[in-house]
């Protein structure tokens, strides 16, 4: 039985915002997104109870130095 701490938020349909507890996983639906082109690679995880988000985390990986690309198209 493994636990996972989740929030439950007014923003994602709750009456009111409560503290953090701990839930048992296998009463959450989980999913898993994930983009990849030639910028990034992200992998974005849910975390469902009754069909509101409770808890939600993603990766990103950026595949090329965005930051430099904007600096040498500034002073090209």
């Amino acid at each position: 039985m493994a636990l996972t701490k989740i929030i439950k938020l007014k923003r994602n349909g709750w009456p009111e915002d409560e503290p953090m507890t701990e839930i048992e996983e296998s009463r959450l639906e989980y999913s898993e997104h994930v983009i990849d082109n030639d910028d990034e690679h992200t992998v974005a995880r849910e975390w469902r109870l009754e069909g509101k988000i409770v808890k939600r985390g993603a990766h990103v990986t950026l595949k090329k130095n965005v930051v430099a690309a904007a600096m040498a198209a500034m002073f090209s």
